[in-house]
């Protein structure tokens, strides 16, 4: 007699295993920190809050979001994330600012509303989901840019979503795109985008950062067109907050360029 076989549903993948395990309280979400390097000076401006699974390491934080999202979880899993980079806000130097990922769904939920009252914090819009009413999201900004809260959009560079976010939302930061940073110092196309994205932003009044920075021959390119402010494993990898906070203790600063 044959055998049938059946596809796993949703409910056996590993990240909705992953995502129920944390939502039920079962496994915590721990956070890295990964500094944004001011490239003047070599200080470290803000650092980005990214989750992770304990015990599973594949296919990646993003991914499991993204799944959450799909399966009507997202705003929830979010909103612990959101909770946990949030506990390390008090223990960094007042200077720092602290950078949190969210999509436009969950920042139209008032529980995650009521968490972003803290100026130091700026929102990372992430692309999970696209923006679906544009209107409806520019005034939750408003309330949190009232708080003193700031907005910054991801990867701009990697799909169509991200020009339109920035000419809707005026953020206060835009990171570029590790597809425009890697490669940047061989290639004059990725260096004139560079360069427009520079000006546009001088003219709004916007930072630039440049994220996926991972060799030096990139970053003297960055440099050398004016970037501002870069991120990347080149400057500093993600690691665990007590480590990333011993060395935001040091002075003179860690990292220093010529």
């Amino acid at each position: 007699m044959p055998v049938t076989r059946t596809r796993p549903g949703p409910q056996a993948t590993p990240a909705h295993r992953a995502v129920s395990g944390v939502l039920a309280g079962v496994d915590a979400l721990r956070v890295h920190l990964q500094p944004i390097v001011e490239l003047a000076t070599g200080e470290v401006w803000g650092v980005e809050a990214l989750s992770r699974f304990p015990g599973h390491p594949q296919p990646g934080p993003a991914e499991w979001f993204a799944a959450a999202l799909r399966d009507g979880r997202g705003p929830a899993l979010e909103q612990v994330a959101l909770r946990g980079a949030l506990r390390v806000l008090p223990l960094l130097p007042a200077h720092v600012r602290l950078t949190v990922n969210l999509s436009a769904v969950a920042l139209l939920q008032p529980a995650v509303q009521d968490l972003l009252v803290d100026p130091r914090v700026l929102v990372e819009l992430t692309e999970h989901e696209q923006v679906g009413d544009y209107p409806e999201l520019g005034r939750a900004l408003a309330t949190l840019r009232e708080a003193g809260v700031g907005l910054c959009i991801d990867d701009f560079g990697a799909g169509h979503s991200s020009l339109a976010h920035v000419l809707h939302l005026e953020p206060d930061v835009v990171k570029l795109d590790l597809a425009l940073v890697q490669g940047v110092a061989q290639c004059p196309r990725r260096q004139a985008l560079v360069e427009s994205m520079l000006g546009f932003c001088r003219s709004t009044g916007a930072m630039l950062v440049a994220e996926g920075v991972e060799t030096a021959d990139d970053l003297a390119a960055l440099v050398s067109l004016g970037v501002g402010y870069a991120q990347g494993w080149f400057l500093a990898r993600p690691a665990a907050p007590e480590l990333v906070l011993m060395v935001l203790r040091r002075r003179p600063p860690v990292v220093v360029l010529p």
